[in-house]
């Protein structure tokens, strides 16, 4: 079922407005489509849709009477009415994208162990944010964590590590580095590899975990 909304773009003293599928009329809004077919949903332009009035002298205004280029322009220059569906689902991806950035990096203040994820979730439902994704990503984020910090003993931060291990496991230990930490610096012989990385703490488990599962344990990790 579509989410239809309305589309409208002012010219002058004109208006024109169309029926479009909300999700799919964003997402070519943000030029990340360009699937007009999907996101109109009547193929008219209207100068006022809630009655029913077809637009006129359509060239004047777009050089064109082809609906879908017109209805194209009033997409990527006009205004998309946002459905509460719409707004639902955007909230909930900020608040998936927020949670995981924080979970990547908390770590418990009183033990320098990183928090697990289950914990930072049940203490989200004490500090009651409303998310909206219309509002700065980064400025919700350091606003949770003064709420959090309330209910949490939470830090956010990085562990710096070195490892060195036999030069025929390499590969496969920086391909699992390059996934889940960041890389400061490598040096190879003909017979190891010493890497200094540093690693989020809710990746660190999985990562010594998968580095010293890949050696079959034939490595030599230190925290700096």
């Amino acid at each position: 079922m579509d989410d239809r909304v309305i589309a409208r773009l002012q010219i002058k003293d004109k208006k024109f407005e169309i029926f479009v599928d909300c999700e799919k009329a964003m997402l070519i809004k943000e030029s990340k489509s360009s699937d007009i077919d999907s996101a109109l949903l009547v193929d008219n332009v209207f100068k006022d849709v809630r009655r029913g009035e077809v637009a006129g002298d359509l060239p004047r205004y777009f050089g064109t009477e082809d609906t879908k280029k017109i209805a194209l322009e009033i997409i990527k220059r006009g205004d998309v009415q946002l459905s509460a569906a719409y707004r639902e689902k955007q909230n909930e991806m900020l608040k998936k994208r927020i949670i995981d950035n924080i979970a990547s990096m908390a770590i418990d203040s009183t033990t320098n162990l990183p928090i697990p994820r289950k914990r930072i979730e049940l203490a989200m439902q004490d500090i009651h944010h409303n998310f909206d994704f219309g509002k700065s990503e980064k400025d919700q984020t350091e606003e949770i964590l003064s709420k959090l910090k309330k209910v949490l003993p939470i830090k956010l931060g990085e562990f710096e590590y070195s490892a060195e291990a036999p030069i025929q496991y390499a590969n496969d230990i920086l391909m699992y580095l390059k996934r889940l930490a960041d890389i400061k610096n490598t040096i190879r012989t003909d017979s190891s590899m010493n890497v200094d990385f540093s690693v989020k703490a809710g990746n660190e488990g999985e990562l010594l975990s998968r580095l010293k599962s890949v050696t079959h344990g034939n490595i030599t990790i230190r925290r700096i």
